[in-house]
């Protein structure tokens, strides 16, 4: 039961992660649609490549997630 709660463990830790970039990302898409006729240029591209990069690092990590999810099916 070791190797499983380690894993339960890994897979709790990264919804975390995952829950707290989602969440980032929707608050940059938010600000970036209320502000972009009002804010400076560069400061729209900086969001817009921040909510770029957010987006792949959530498919990195929901990728990671499900497979330790795969695995844990695996132990029991």
């Amino acid at each position: 039961m070791g190797k499983l709660d380690e894993i339960k463990g890994e897979v709790d830790w990264l919804g975390r992660w995952l829950n707290v970039l989602i969440i980032t990302n929707f608050a940059l898409v938010g600000w970036s649609a209320l502000n972009y006729e009002t804010q400076k240029p560069i400061l729209i591209y900086f969001t817009v490549t921040a909510i770029v990069i957010l987006t792949i690092i959530i498919a990195m990590i929901n990728r990671s997630a499900m497979k330790k999810i795969r695995q844990m099916k695996d132990l029991k």
